[in-house]
């Protein structure tokens, strides 16, 4: 329905697929902005016999996300449904717990999942501070805002896809750039350097170790590469 407030959850997840929830936390006030920022990765130097830059593209990335929330005890502000305790250290513990602390079974921070509507980030928590602005005549803190910042990451069936890892049907064609090699490539589209072996019959060369620069090298689908069909 038109109008209906939505509020901003993060998930935690054990493993990196994100098919292990171990936790959420829903803030009670929205982000008045987020800070959003994507990159792309490339590979290479120059193009053999020219000055010019010619990097090549790898794979397109998110790279960070920033954003402020409160979390509040003074009664102005609606308290989270059904979290059972409201307080400030409360609520900080929870979220720690959620976005922070090392996760028993992985020993590591939770992946994180950010859903806000339709926007969904994935990735994992770099940054976190607290500006505690109002307090109690005993000095117990009644306000806080809380700064995240997350380093974007892609799940390795989405990073696979995207460089084409996982596809039955794609071919790549790759031109050599001075300081590349076939294992340096084998490694960022299969993921495993010793398919060069395979690669380098693929394209009638005498072998893959002294691939001259400027070489146009077909790499075939990684279903063929894995079933030895070269």
């Amino acid at each position: 329905m038109s109008g209906t407030l939505t509020r901003m959850k993060i998930i935690g997840y054990s493993d990196e697929r994100l098919s292990s929830e171990c936790g959420d936390i829903t803030v009670q006030i929205n982000p008045a902005s987020l800070k959003y920022s994507k990159g792309s990765k490339f590979g290479g130097g120059r193009n053999f016999g020219t000055s010019a830059p010619a990097k090549t593209f790898y794979l397109q990335t998110e790279t960070g996300l920033s954003f402020d929330f409160i979390f509040d005890e003074t009664g102005v502000i609606p308290l989270l449904l059904g979290q059972a305790d409201t307080t400030i250290p409360a609520l900080v513990e929870h979220l720690e717990k959620v976005a922070y602390r090392l996760n028993g079974e992985s020993h590591q921070p939770n992946f994180l999942k950010l859903s806000w509507g339709s926007f969904i980030f994935k990735g994992r928590l770099t940054g976190l501070d607290y500006d505690y602005t109002l307090f109690r005549p005993d000095g117990s803190p009644l306000r806080v805002k809380v700064k995240m910042k997350l380093s974007g990451w892609l799940d390795p069936l989405t990073e696979a896809r995207q460089v084409g890892r996982s596809s039955p049907d794609l071919t790549r064609r790759i031109r050599l750039t001075d300081g590349e090699t076939l294992a340096l490539w084998c490694d960022r589209i299969y993921g495993d350097p010793s398919y060069c072996v395979e690669v380098a019959r693929e394209n009638g060369l005498g072998g893959f170790r002294h691939v001259a620069p400027g070489t146009e090298i077909v790499f075939p689908p990684l279903k063929r590469v894995r079933n030895g069909t070269l």
